[in-house]
């Protein structure tokens, strides 16, 4: 078989929701390696968010929704949000009451007000998307999270911008107004009166990052294979030859995908790699 590069997502596609990795699926990503193919984490994640992972054994990483990348511990790629166009978001969020973070390569700066709002909607488990969970996950135990007024005192270059409402119009407002230089990616409703979504620069994305990474690497799109869960997969989805998204993914985008795997908690990645004979 030819050398394959396998980009994993991370959350709600290689980390269950209590954010931990199945020994089965550890022992199939080391496996796939051990058989001469790459394995890349692929995440909306910032590269501070994945070192917890790193242990299980990765050709490279690519974070922040495309915006940083890693081949073999040498970074080959980074991009950030002008601070105008920061700013200029900030303004948008905070006029139509919408909270954010601002997520930087090794830090995240979040409002405390967030917390009120995952609390409640830990509540409501069975609405929980898994980007949220994500959040949720980092917020208790505070990794890496900063107060926004230190961004304020001394900035940093930020990868993108993720939001939580209650209010699906200001949302709406905020998009608007935005529309015209950032993708919007709203997920899966976590609870009955709660948004949540990420704001990317247009020309960034996981798609981009894939064939940036098969370029340098001198790998045809054709052996090419991608997991994922959350509509922040979706380019990457469109680019790999083989896309498979996880059961508890996504509805819209399973739509695009080549095949529908089981669920994280059933250890779809690994069932799926051995189906095609990775290992």
């Amino acid at each position: 078989m030819r050398k394959k590069i396998v980009f994993l997502d991370v959350d709600g596609t290689l980390t269950l929701p209590s954010g931990n990795v199945s020994q089965y699926v550890k022992d199939a990503i080391s496996f796939v390696r051990k058989n001469g193919h790459y394995v890349f984490l692929c995440t909306g994640r910032n590269k501070s968010s994945v070192s917890e992972l790193m242990s299980i054994g990765f050709d490279g990483i690519i974070c922040s929704a495309g915006g940083y990348i890693e081949i073999n511990n040498q970074k080959i790629y980074e991009s950030f949000l002008k601070e105008d166009d920061v700013l200029e978001a900030r303004k948008a969020f905070d006029k139509y009451h919408v909270l954010y973070n601002l997520e930087a390569t090794h830090m995240t700066f979040s409002d405390d007000r967030m917390n009120e709002i995952f609390a409640r909607g830990a509540l409501h488990k069975e609405y929980i998307n898994s980007e949220l969970q994500r959040i949720l996950n980092e917020q208790k135990t505070k990794f890496n999270i900063h107060a926004l007024k230190e961004y304020d005192s001394n900035p940093v270059p930020i990868h993108k911008i993720c939001f939580i409402a209650e209010d699906k119009e200001a949302v709406e407002k905020v998009r608007k107004q935005l529309s015209y230089k950032y993708n919007f990616i709203i997920h899966d409703l976590f609870s009955i009166d709660t948004i949540n979504g990420e704001i990317i620069i247009k020309g960034t994305n996981k798609g981009n990052a894939v064939q940036k990474v098969i370029e340098e690497l001198n790998i045809p799109i054709e052996d090419t294979i991608c997991f994922g869960d959350s509509m922040n997969d979706y380019e990457m989805v469109q680019v790999c030859h083989y896309s498979v998204v996880m059961g508890n993914g996504d509805n819209e985008l399973k739509k695009y995908a080549t095949t529908i795997c089981e669920s994280v908690e059933e250890d779809g990645v690994a069932l799926e790699l051995k189906r095609l004979g990775l290992f």
